[in-house]
C-alpha cells in the first residue's frame, strides 16, 4: 500500500478535524479530493453532476449539510420548477415549506433549516433513505436523466470505516 508521509503537524490537524466530523482521515480526504473513478462517469459533464465533485460540496461531510447544498444548487438554477415542486407537495409529513413552522406544523419534533439562498426550509430530521428519495422526486419533477439522477443521488449516505493507518496516510 503507497505511504504518504506528513508533518506531526498536519497529520494532528487532519485527526482532529476529522473526529470533529465523526469521520476517519481517508474519509475526510475523500470527502475533500473526490473518488478519482467518480470524474470518469459519462454524467460528469452534466453541471448539478459536476458540482457534487467540487471542493465545494466535497467539504460538506454530512448528509444534512449536503442535502441542503442540493436544494439550494436546484432551487438557484431552476427557481420556478424548485417552487412548483414545492407547491405539489401533499404528504401529511412536510418535507419542504416556506417556513420553519410549516415544516414543525406536520410533526413538532421536526427540525427544520433554511435552504441556503431561498425563502424555503427543509426538514432536516430524515433518514439517508428518505432524502434520497426526496432529492430523486426533486430531481425527476425537474427534467433530470436517469444517470444524473443517480449520480447525484448516490452522494448521500455512504460507509463509514478505515483509518489513517489503513489508508498508508503516516505523521512524519
Amino acid at each position: 500500500m503507497p505511504q504518504l508521509t506528513l508533518s506531526p503537524d498536519l497529520a494532528g490537524q487532519l485527526e482532529r478535524t476529522a473526529r470533529e466530523r465523526g469521520c476517519t482521515v481517508e474519509q475526510l480526504l475523500v470527502s475533500l479530493l473526490g473518488d478519482a473513478g467518480a470524474a470518469s462517469t459519462p454524467a460528469s459533464g452534466h453541471p448539478l453532476v459536476a458540482y457534487t465533485l467540487s471542493p465545494e460540496y466535497r467539504v460538506k461531510f454530512s448528509d444534512a449539510d449536503r442535502f441542503l447544498a442540493l436544494l439550494a444548487w436546484v432551487a438557484a438554477r431552476q427557481p420556478e420548477e424548485f417552487a412548483d415542486f414545492v407547491s405539489h407537495l401533499e404528504s401529511r409529513r412536510k418535507y419542504v415549506g416556506l417556513s420553519a413552522d410549516e415544516i414543525r406544523e406536520t410533526c413538532r419534533h421536526n427540525q427544520a433549516r433554511q435552504i441556503p439562498g431561498t425563502h424555503f426550509w427543509a426538514i432536516m430530521n430524515l433518514d439517508t433513505p428518505t432524502k434520497q428519495r426526496f432529492l430523486r422526486r426533486l430531481l425527476v419533477f425537474v427534467g433530470e436523466t436517469d444517470e444524473v439522477i443517480e449520480a447525484v443521488v448516490a452522494t448521500l449516505g455512504g460507509g463509514r470505516g478505515g483509518s489513517a493507518r489503513a489508508s498508508g496516510v503516516t505523521a512524519a
